[in-house]
């Protein structure tokens, strides 16, 4: 699996939006986590451009004993389009991470920064 992970991650800038990825095809962290963290690094136009890559990638020269790393791919790349690139302007990195705003809040949508937000059993409000 480390070396399909490696593949599929090969060159992608900068070096802390890679070692974000290949913690999130190896199964260490959540895509929703990955995400914000990427997002964290970056502005969201270079998170879009990694996962695009890897994605691309993962189409291109994935072998049959990659799928799950494959299947990792598929889910990032969902959980970005559903949660990311639904925003009026993904390049534009000062809108931020989805539910960073008391607009999204008022509007009851969910924070998948939070564990609630991920639909995680809520402990206390």
């Amino acid at each position: 699996m480390e070396a399909a992970i490696n593949r599929l991650t090969d060159d992608v800038q900068p070096p802390e939006i890679r070692a974000i990825l290949v913690q999130c095809l190896a199964g260490e962290i959540a895509p929703s986590t990955a995400i914000a963290q990427m997002i964290s690094e970056s502005s969201a136009a270079i998170v879009r451009a990694a996962i695009d890559d890897v994605t691309q990638r993962a189409a291109t020269i994935s072998r049959a004993s990659d799928m799950l790393v494959h299947d990792r791919v598929d889910e990032l790349t969902q959980v970005f389009v559903e949660h990311i690139a639904g925003l009026a302007d993904v390049s534009d990195g000062s809108k931020g991470w989805p539910g960073s705003g008391q607009k999204r809040r008022d509007r009851g949508e969910p924070d998948f920064r939070r564990p609630e937000g991920r639909g995680e059993a809520r402990t206390s409000e």
